[in-house]
């Protein structure tokens, strides 16, 4: 059986992220909601479509632990309330027998960024080489040991800033995973569909918020994941420039988040 967890606060996409898990031709699979929403609906669509919610308002690291905890499955599947499954998802994930799947993925939409981040995911399944350290390929799913494990270390270095950590949380997840297993594999089907984001004002926004979450790092074992340099990637297909242009629009937001 596969768990499939999904920490929420806004819920904006979780009526097609949840027909996305209805339609899927592997039905052997259970989900777990750790809702941090103040919107009752959030609660009344989960209820409608018979998946376990735990309630409680807590940040994204802690709203993983909380699911894997309550969680059954051999095999976890991370997800956000912005990415939605493809119908045969599940069935093909199913077959595979790797400790860690990183997992192709699509940005749903046409804008000009919506098509530059499309390109840049594409960079990164075919000219890069999963490296837990850059964590810009992450796996989503993962044997239920080695999430146990990670998760006792991470609690363990991180101590009480683990229940303030929203961003790197999935990035530390693979860090510390990728020191107790070296399989990972790599599914290029993009079995993933992304809401991303579409307008300048969301990304500038975002990448601001995450330079900011990432300060709770300083003083801890994971210090040399709020370096930007660490994200740097090989280029082999589009055009440079406007990657460039990409990675400047979230680089210099998280910058000023962090330092300021």
């Amino acid at each position: 059986m596969i768990s499939i967890e999904i920490p929420v606060l806004h819920g904006k996409y979780l009526k097609q992220l949840f027909e996305s898990l209805r339609n899927q031709s592997f039905q052997d699979f259970e989900v777990i909601i750790v809702n941090s929403s103040s919107d009752e609906n959030v609660s009344d669509l989960i209820r409608q479509y018979g998946f376990k919610e735990i309630k409680e308002k807590v940040k994204l690291l802690k709203a993983r632990y909380l699911a894997h905890r309550n969680s059954r499955g051999e095999y976890e599947l991370l997800l956000d309330e912005t990415r939605v499954l493809r119908k045969d998802a599940l069935a093909i994930l199913s077959l595979l027998n790797h400790d860690m799947i990183i997992i192709g993925e699509e940005e749903i939409g046409n804008s000009f960024w919506i098509r530059l981040a499309n390109l840049d995911k594409e960079n990164i399944m075919e000219c890069n080489i999963p490296e837990a350290i850059k964590g810009f390929a992450l796996p989503r799913l993962f044997r239920r040991e080695i999430l146990e494990k990670t998760f006792k270390v991470l609690r363990e270095n991180l101590k009480e800033k683990f229940n303030e950590i929203i961003f790197p949380d999935h990035e530390l997840i693979y860090y510390e995973a990728s020191k107790i297993s070296e399989d990972v594999f790599v599914l290029k089907d993009k079995l993933i569909m992304h809401y991303g984001d579409a307008r300048l004002l969301d990304i500038i926004k975002k990448y601001h918020r995450y330079g900011n979450s990432v300060k709770v790092l300083k003083g801890t074992p994971y210090t040399n994941l709020t370096q930007i340099s660490r994200k740097k990637r090989n280029i082999c297909k589009g055009n440079k420039f406007l990657l460039y242009l990409l990675y400047i629009t979230r680089g210099i937001p998280f910058m000023l988040g962090y330092l300021f």
